[in-house]
């Protein structure tokens, strides 16, 4: 990643340029997830009622291996990326033509694993029927299920949304990806919405500056700095003491 990028002091990221797709792409294939209960059987459901390990198609027996399973599931390249990209997505809704310019992979490829993810119930396609007469602007969109958002909250994955999100509104996107991501959308399900929500942070205003690395290095403090001068050390004591007396 360039040296162009950095966290301020609120954790987002400041760019002294946009960062590009690939930059995004760096940030979307970063292992941000962990197991988590390892050892213990999920008692999630999907909508149609059955469990995760029936799902994930996992002998709940043996010890690990639902966690095991769903964690590799989780991790393939494509699969992981996907889930990121519409962690970061403002609407959580994502065309395929938002996609093809994020993943590094080709719109077969893609169609594939979004099906493949559909078919865990981890996703599915959402239609916005007024959408769907405009040759502009896209009338499907993939997004999460209910399912989808508990099982991703289970495997932490959901903690990277703050990150996810800085690094999608920091990176170029081409008029025709602004036009899709700025496309009417439809609602989604209360429960993905609220697994969904953060605290935001403000948007700086329009036209204020963004403070360069130089800025923020000359606004930390150190708590470990020596004072300038040593004198003050000796501040309330009696007589002069050295550095070496005062840990006598």
């Amino acid at each position: 990643m360039s040296a162009k990028k950095f966290f301020d002091h609120y954790g987002i990221f400041n760019y002294n340029r946009h960062g590009t797709p690939e930059t995004f792409r760096d940030f979307a294939t970063l292992g941000i997830h962990t197991m988590s209960y390892p050892g213990v059987p999920s008692e999630q459901t999907a909508p149609m009622g059955r469990s995760i390990e029936h799902i994930f198609d996992v002998d709940d027996t043996a010890p690990y291996e639902t966690q095991r399973v769903v964690q590799r599931y989780l991790s393939q390249e494509t699969r992981h990326t996907i889930l990121q990209v519409i962690l970061g997505h403002p609407a959580h809704l994502v065309s395929l033509t938002e996609f093809n310019y994020y993943i590094s992979k080709s719109r077969s490829t893609i169609s594939e694993q979004l099906e493949n993810l559909a078919s865990h119930e981890l996703l599915t396609r959402y239609h916005y029927d007024p959408n769907a007469d405009s040759r502009d602007i896209p009338a499907a969109f993939w997004g999460y299920t209910p399912f989808g958002v508990e099982l991703l909250a289970e495997y932490n994955y959901l903690r990277g949304l703050p990150v996810m999100r800085a690094a999608h509104d920091g990176t170029h996107k081409t008029e025709a990806v602004q036009r899709h991501e700025n496309a009417p959308r439809p609602d989604l399900p209360e429960q993905v919405t609220l697994a969904l929500s953060y605290d935001e942070p403000a948007q700086p205003a329009e036209g204020a500056e963004t403070p360069g690395l130089s800025d923020l290095r000359e606004q930390t403090l150190y708590a470990d700095a020596a004072p300038a001068d040593p004198a003050v050390l000796n501040v309330g004591a009696d007589g002069e003491r050295t550095i070496d007396e005062l840990f006598d």
